[in-house]
């Protein structure tokens, strides 16, 4: 094994005194420190030399920036020293805005941002964190202005392309977003590789004696998402071979009785050789073909995805029997992606819905509900109904026997939507105030699912609205107004 290229100790200063070698000197290790992601040492050498020309910018901006990989709280105080110093830099204002944008303070992000781009128009950090601070604004015109510029100054940085795709196509501005958002099986983490096939990708057109791959290459709810896609491409192609999440080969297989479903593997799995396959598609790629523009979207099914019929029967007849023939409403509440937090909705904020509306609640929920089920029964006096046969992290053929079986759904925004709108089932869904490029960014219906309507939140946080009319519609819909169902 190989050293780390660590700085030789004969080159350092005797000792650490001011005066043990000039600024120079000091940059010179704190770089080096830096590069060898030696944060601490590269902080203190920082310091080390601004105590010998404290007027050296540089200097705080290397301390500024190890702050931030050690995740130091000087790290702001370290960029502030930049602007002090050296106002007319764009790198200590970009800095400080960037700082302030994940610590929440967006008035100061947005001046960060700001006064870095009026020194350096062209700076590409700064004008994607001014892009991210106005999509977090709702300030979606002049975000798209910056979105453009960060994707001219870097036209191959995949993220930021994607990221620009996805505001276009939350905008409903198909035709531009669908090409860069294909740019997402280049970022870092795309999982599987695009690579994996050496076949030509297919371009859309009338290909009656070939055979298509399609593959899966998002989350499972994006899975489900694109499913609606896949009758519209059995018609355009000879024979259809689709990858999919192991989870999905059931329930993909009875809903698409014309399509050869395998389970998804990396390599891929045996049964991938049973082709051959003369042309591939990423089911991702599929919008590009097949939704580019409003008009698009009136084609496919209401429905696609079918469930067992004689286990959600079974299912149904349990649920009525638990309710006393009262309906039967399946809830879910919580995302588990601690990224995603920001969209849960504590069940002691249902009461409006739970306490009003003369129905079982049965939760949908997937992982661990135990403690939240205790939670809402503390709070509300309502008891939600649980059924331990189904996993909906594990049995995907079983919970859309479980969503076949509810009279309708209330969802945040996690893949249950995807499943029960599927399914055909009426879905409510509450929308945290900067949701998902999929359900766009204004109204209460989507393109996608047919059978949703959407809740979305005002203001950060606060669910009490939302609430508050999820439960006046649901007691409309009980009483016999079908409303947009």
């Amino acid at each position: 094994m190989s050293k780390p290229n660590l700085p030789s100790r004969a080159k350092e200063p005797p000792d650490w005194s001011a005066d043990a070698g000039g600024a120079a000197v000091w940059h010179a290790r704190a770089s080096q420190a830096f590069r060898d992601e030696q944060w601490e040492a590269a902080i203190t050498r920082a310091r080390r030399g601004q105590l010998v020309d404290p007027r050296e910018s540089s200097l705080c901006v290397l301390e500024a920036l190890a702050c931030i990989r050690r995740l130091n709280a000087d790290a702001s105080l370290a960029a502030r020293r930049v602007t002090v110093i050296a106002p007319d830099r764009a790198v200590g204002w970009r800095m400080l805005g960037a700082l302030a944008y994940v610590t929440g303070r967006i008035d100061a992000a947005r001046d960060g941002a700001r006064r870095a781009l009026a020194l350096t128009p062209n700076d590409l950090a700064a004008a994607r964190n001014y892009f991210q601070i106005l999509k977090n604004d709702g300030v979606w015109d002049i975000a798209i202005t910056y979105g453009r510029r960060t994707h001219a100054l870097a036209p191959n940085d995949d993220d930021a392309a994607f990221d620009l795709g996805m505001l276009y196509l939350a905008l409903g501005r198909w035709a531009e977003g669908w090409p860069l958002y294909d740019r997402r099986l280049a970022l870092r983490d795309a999982r599987p590789r695009a690579d994996r096939f050496e076949l030509p990708f297919w371009d859309g057109s009338l290909a009656l004696e070939l055979h298509l791959l399609v593959w899966t290459d998002q989350n499972i709810g994006d899975e489900m998402q694109f499913g609606r896609l896949l009758p519209e491409v059995t018609a355009r192609v000879g024979k259809v071979t689709v990858e999919c999440d192991p989870r999905l080969v059931p329930l993909f297989a009875r809903s698409f009785p014309s399509i050869t479903i395998v389970p998804r593997a990396d390599p891929p799995a045996p049964v991938m050789d049973a082709g051959p396959y003369d042309i591939q598609i990423p089911q991702g790629h599929l919008g590009r073909l097949l939704r580019s523009d409003p008009a698009a979207f009136d084609r496919g099914p209401r429905r696609w995805l079918a469930a067992g019929a004689e286990r959600a029967s079974r299912l149904r007849d349990r649920y009525r029997e638990w309710s006393g023939g009262r309906p039967v409403i399946g809830i879910a509440w919580k995302s588990v992606n601690v990224k995603f937090q920001g969209k849960n909705v504590p069940l002691p904020l249902w009461a409006p819905v739970m306490r009003a509306t003369n129905a079982l609640f049965l939760s949908v929920q997937y992982g661990s509900v135990c403690d939240d089920l205790s939670a809402a029964r503390a709070a509300t006096g309502v008891d939600i109904a649980h059924d331990p046969e189904i996993d909906p992290m594990v049995d995907l053929d079983g919970f859309a026997a479980q969503l076949e079986a509810v009279d309708a759904v209330i969802s945040i925004s996690n893949s249950t939507i995807h499943q029960a709108c599927g399914l055909g089932r009426p879905v409510m869904g509450l929308l945290h105030v900067r949701p998902d490029w999929r359900w766009g960014l204004t109204g209460d219906t989507s393109p996608w699912f047919p059978s949703l309507r959407l809740y979305r939140q005002r203001d950060r946080g606060d669910w009490a609205p939302v609430l508050e009319r999820v439960g006046a519609d649901l007691r409309r819909w009980l009483a016999g107004d079908r409303g947009p169902w």
